[in-house]
């Protein structure tokens, strides 16, 4: 590995940040439009667990980058993945951006 080539070390499970989302919230028509295609959904488990680049995610889950990065940035936009505050390096020393699901939890009935 390249000396330029970082990826910082990760906990499983070690997510703060959570969020619950009801039927009756606004936010919640974005989401299942977000979630409505199954390669979002693939992408969405891909960086359940450990963060990614957009490179790294279109390799697991099959798709290109470009199609990729469309539907990482509508699972952003719905606030179900977020960017990781630490940047990677590529062996060529250029800045890559990781992506991390956000813990959210849909409920379908109103409290």
């Amino acid at each position: 590995m390249h000396a330029l080539s970082t990826k910082p070390e990760t906990t499983r499970g070690a997510q703060t940040e959570s969020k619950v989302v009801s039927v009756d919230d606004e936010s919640f028509d974005e989401i299942l439009a977000a979630i409505s295609c199954a390669t979002a959904r693939a992408i969405l488990r891909s960086v359940a667990e450990d963060p990614r680049t957009a490179s790294e995610i279109a390799d697991s889950v099959g798709t290109s980058v470009q199609n990729a990065s469309y539907h990482l940035s509508n699972l952003a936009d719905a606030g179900l993945v977020r960017v990781c505050d630490n940047p990677v390096y590529s062996e060529k020393g250029c800045e890559m951006t990781l992506y991390r699901a956000v813990d959210t939890e849909l409920r379908l009935k109103t409290t």
